[in-house]
């Protein structure tokens, strides 16, 4: 495989595998949760949010790059 595609696959898997990770630690927050309030689980899902968030808009900006460069 040549150099300029296994790059781009690497960060694409590693990005996958950290979003995976917030979705799995999400679910298992609201299933640990059952009798909290709205208010209170949102603050507690809200870090993990955030982190999904910034995760794909590096993943987004890091294809562009690369496709950018080619």
């Amino acid at each position: 495989m040549k150099l300029n595609v296994l790059i781009p696959l690497i960060f694409a898997v590693v990005f996958l595998m950290i979003d995976i990770a917030m979705l799995i630690r999400m679910i298992y927050l609201l299933k640990k949760s059952k009798d909290d309030t709205v208010e209170n689980l949102g603050k507690k899902l809200n870090p993990y949010l955030n982190a999904t968030g910034v995760v794909s808009i590096l993943m987004t900006i890091f294809m562009i790059i690369v496709i950018v460069t080619k």
